[in-house]
């Protein structure tokens, strides 16, 4: 029975199987699309500034103004590899061994059940990466052996924590409008690009709705006890030239090495982010050591999510589940995008 479920979880099946998967509601997806590349290393120049040159008049027959290359900043690194597998254990072990009536078929849905989650597991891995470079500005890897920055070249002024003296968006009286408005025009000197999306949570929408100058602007002034929903916030936002806000408050969980389980937030719970209109950057997909390894591959699969279901010969053998890919974020429009920390992170 076991070379009858290795045939039917052939390495093109899974491959395509794992290929065709997605995770609903990763907004990463869209921000950074992924594309693969037959590459382990990620290499691209991003300009200091998106604001364009103008040509100077010339007369009739002269030669043509030379423009000078302005600073570019290179942004180079490895592309790390992620990777998870599972034994076949349990029931359908018993099962695989046992080849009665329905096993088979038991067998067959735990692995599938097993390649979701192996999966599942790489993709939403590659999501958090997505998040901390947009929340960030930068990618810090150290596990597993792996020690690895990415800095993808923020401009400080894009960068904002604000103080009680600024008025955090915790304060109902705190100037939430002024602060968008000014990040925005930073965004527009620097860049000429014009934010039209900002990323947050669902606690900083709460105490948008709270906020004393957004209750009026849509209420006016007996509007202080009146219900707000997102959609009159946006209105509102709409109206005075602000981005829409957009919340994402997907949750995954990560296990350690002693194998506990810790439940975290792919995007803080503390940043208003605001964005261009166009996407990001990227998520680059290479190809992975395994591969490059599997005789079953042929060249042009090797780049993409790898998956496969597999015996390993040991005493007992064992059949494993294992998903994995070489991905990382790149982020050509860092200079467009505004990082603000607007109120402390709730304790819950």
């Amino acid at each position: 029975m076991p070379s009858k479920i290795l045939e039917l979880f052939s390495r093109k099946a899974t491959l395509a199987y794992a290929r065709a998967r997605t995770v609903e509601g990763m907004i990463g997806e869209s921000l950074f699309p992924q594309h693969t590349v037959n590459e382990l290393t990620f290499e691209y120049w991003k300009d200091l500034n998106l604001l364009p040159v103008m040509a100077s008049v010339q007369a009739f027959g002269a030669e043509a103004e030379q423009a000078s290359r302005e600073g570019v900043e290179r942004v180079e690194g490895a592309i790390p590899t992620i990777k998870r597998k599972i034994p076949l254990t349990g029931r359908a072990l018993v099962a695989l061994r046992r080849e009665g009536a329905g096993d088979e078929e038991m067998v067959a849905n735990t692995l599938y059940n097993d390649l979701d989650n192996m999966v599942d597991a790489v993709l939403t891995r590659i999501e958090y990466m997505r998040m901390e470079a947009l929340s960030t500005g930068k990618l810090t890897l150290a596990e597993n052996g792996v020690l690895m920055t990415v800095d993808y070249g923020v401009p400080t002024k894009h960068k904002k924590t604000l103080s009680a003296n600024d008025g955090k968006w915790t304060d109902p009286e705190a100037p939430v409008v002024q602060h968008i408005q000014e990040w925005m025009s930073q965004i527009r000197r620097d860049t000429g690009v014009t934010p039209t999306r900002a990323l947050t949570s669902d606690y900083i929408v709460q105490n948008l709705i709270k906020n004393q100058e957004i209750r009026q602007l849509i209420y006016g002034d007996l509007g202080g006890t009146r219900a707000i929903t997102v959609p009159q916030l946006n209105t509102l936002f709409a109206q005075m030239g602000l981005p829409a806000i957009l919340t994402y408050d997907a949750l995954v969980r990560k296990q350690g090495r002693d194998g506990k389980y810790e439940t975290v937030r792919y995007f803080p719970e503390d940043m208003f982010v605001l964005l261009p209109p166009d996407r990001l950057g990227q998520t680059l997909i290479g190809p992975t050591e395994d591969a490059m390894l599997d005789a079953d591959v042929e060249t042009h699969e090797m780049a993409g999510i790898y998956a496969a279901v597999y015996k390993e010969t040991m005493d007992p053998p064992v059949i494993f589940t294992k998903a994995a890919a070489s991905a990382i974020p790149t982020f050509p429009m860092a200079d467009t995008v505004f990082l603000a920390k607007v109120v402390d992170k709730p304790s819950y």
